[in-house]
């Protein structure tokens, strides 16, 4: 044992002060990573803080040895090596701060098309400058150079230890949410992707009728159960908008650190008209938007099969026209194609108002701003005044993170003021705060449109939401001080002449999988069977299914617990089952 500690470890040792210092940019992204997931405690950051200290150590020794193997020993190459490995973990980061999940492939394919010109920020470059230099002089001052035999010897046999502590990991067997998490951020984000990339997907199923076994665990969860609501009033024309990004945490009724401009008409809406807070299951557009058409918490298995269960697919078949008015591209990762398939009959977006001279000029950045595309829906109503029946909804941009609109192309808007120069600060710049209180100004705008041209008749319901939360708490200077779990939630709220008799569920697990269900009801039309969700209005209990990448997470009255994909459990697995089925029977 000797003469092999001294053969095969002993070498390592003068290479652990180099590595330690390169495994910190790790250890902050796990730190962050714990936060987020608001997993922090004496386990995560005790046990897990040390075995992800020697994980990130051996992951980069394992880096360094196997590009000094092939031939490299500059060390500005070196440093290029680990710093690319640092690029990893900020995507990881960003996806961890913004999503509260990790870097996985379904993002991979969101690469394309993107506006990225938040990379140019000198910020963000003074943050890849310290990450480089940071690599760079840790190896400079650090590393005892080696033949690059001796390389190849250290490289084996880090390799080896990390595939022993990854495997041995004593984390892993605590049934504990906080060790979940704790190991969910174990893996690097390289290793992470690979997983997720080669982990057979599920399979999904449509079926008319389910098994003894589901239909008996769908009651357990008061899933498909029969409800004899029904709304009293109903509408013939509704509007929805799913604001981007819209949270709690920047409406003052929730967030008594938002000045009172900031969201002033959010807040009158509150005071004046039937709201709820709806539990976040869903993360960027695509899928939020999927999961609101759907009733259905599984994203992937509704738009990869042609939203089998669609509220907009229902309202199309009994008579409503169904238009989809958004002001990024409608092209973007072919959601034009995809949102049809949910049964939208007509798509707008920027690459139809780029085409249109009195659009055109006000097309920048993500794409149409607000102001504009508000003005849009106004002369599109007005132009179909005399339909019967039509369904909108309406995408804005102009909140889009990380930071919101960064050319208003000339728009003139309220300065926001508060006592607190921080605060005050934050509403001079780029950011989601002054994003949100912009947008809460267009929406007044489009209010008193919708007023002055009498487009909000008896008929008419105007719902807003959100396509998905935004989680990140980031250049708050202040706002977010304070920060609970309703800040993260999304508000509904139904505006309209002729008022909702009936009381919002007193529930508190109501969420986004409940929108659907909703606005069927309130067009006076049943509700699929094989729905998730039930509608806001319907006073029995909620179940929220929040899916991940790799596990969900299901809460109710009950409690919560997480059921992680690949889990042996019978009665997990016959979860997960049911979360991969469509059921299309309507009744």
């Amino acid at each position: 044992m000797k003469d092999f500690l001294k053969k095969y470890l002993l070498p390592l040792k003068q290479d652990i002060p180099l590595f330690t210092v390169l495994a910190l940019p790790g250890l902050a992204m796990f730190a962050v990573g714990l936060n987020q997931f608001e997993a922090i405690g004496g386990l995560s950051l005790t046990l897990g803080l040390a075995i992800k200290f020697i994980c990130e150590l051996l992951t980069l020794a394992v880096i360094f040895y196997f590009f000094h193997f092939l031939g490299i020993k500059r060390i500005w190459a070196l440093a290029l090596v680990i710093f690319l490995y640092y690029i990893t973990l900020c995507a990881d980061l960003a996806i961890l701060i913004y999503f509260k999940e990790r870097f996985v492939s379904k993002y991979l394919m969101t690469l394309g098309g993107a506006n990225y010109k938040f990379m140019r920020d000198i910020r963000l470059l003074t943050i890849f400058l310290l990450l480089y230099s940071l690599a760079y002089f840790a190896i400079k001052k650090l590393w005892v150079k080696t033949s690059f035999k001796q390389s190849t010897k250290k490289l084996a046999v880090c390799a080896v230890l990390l595939l022993i502590i990854s495997c041995l990991s004593p984390i892993k067997h605590i049934a504990t949410e906080q060790a979940f998490y704790t190991n969910l951020l174990m893996d690097t984000p390289i290793i992470n992707l690979v997983k997720d990339i080669v982990t057979n997907k599920p399979s999904y199923q449509i079926v008319q009728q389910l098994p003894p076994e589901l239909e008996e665990l769908a009651q357990e969860y008061n899933l498909f159960t029969p409800t004899n609501f029904k709304n009293k009033n109903t509408y013939k024309k509704i509007i929805l908008i799913t604001t981007e990004a819209l949270s709690n945490k920047f409406i003052s009724t929730f967030n008594p650190n938002i000045p009172p401009e900031a969201s002033s008409i959010y807040d009158g809406l509150l005071y004046f008209y039937p709201y709820a807070s709806l539990k976040p299951v869903t993360l960027s557009t695509l899928y939020g938007l999927s999961v609101i058409f759907s009733g259905h918490p599984n994203a992937e298995l509704s738009f990869k099969n042609g939203y089998p269960l669609s509220f907009v697919k229902i309202l199309r078949d009994n008579g409503f026209k169904t238009v989809f008015i958004r002001g990024a591209n409608e092209e973007y990762m072919n959601e034009h194609i995809t949102f049809k398939k949910a049964g939208f009959q007509e798509i707008y977006g920027a690459a139809t108002f780029e085409r249109d001279p009195k659009y055109a000029a006000s097309v920048a950045w993500w794409g149409l701003t607000d102001r504009k595309l508000f003005d849009f829906v106004i002369e599109y109503l007005k132009q179909h005044k005399n339909d019967e029946k039509i369904f909108i909804d309406i995408l804005n941009v102009d909140t889009h993170v990380p930071t919101g609109r960064t050319d208003y192309l000339g728009q003139e808007y309220m300065e926001i003021t508060d006592i607190n120069p921080k605060i005050e600060a934050l509403y001079k710049k780029p950011t989601m705060p002054r994003a949100f209180a912009r947008h809460n100004e267009d929406l007044g705008r489009f209010l008193k449109n919708l007023q002055d041209e009498n487009l909000l008749d008896e008929d008419t319901l105007l719902i807003i939401t959100a396509d998905h939360p935004f989680f990140a708490n980031l250049e708050g200077g202040g706002i977010y001080k304070g920060a609970r779990p309703m800040f993260n939630e999304v508000p509904i709220i139904f505006i309209s002449k002729k008022p909702i008799e009936e009381k919002i569920s007193g529930d508190l697990f109501k969420s986004q999988q409940d929108i659907a269900p909703t606005v069927l009801g309130l067009a006076g039309l049943d509700i699929p069977r094989g729905m998730f969700g039930r509608s806001i209005f319907d006073n029995q209990a909620h179940t929220v299914f929040n899916m991940k990448d790799g596990y969900v997470k299901v809460s109710n009255t009950s409690g919560s617990k997480i059921v992680p994909f690949g889990s042996k459990d019978k009665q997990n697995k016959a979860l997960l089952e049911l979360l991969n089925t469509a059921l299309t029977e309507e009744k």
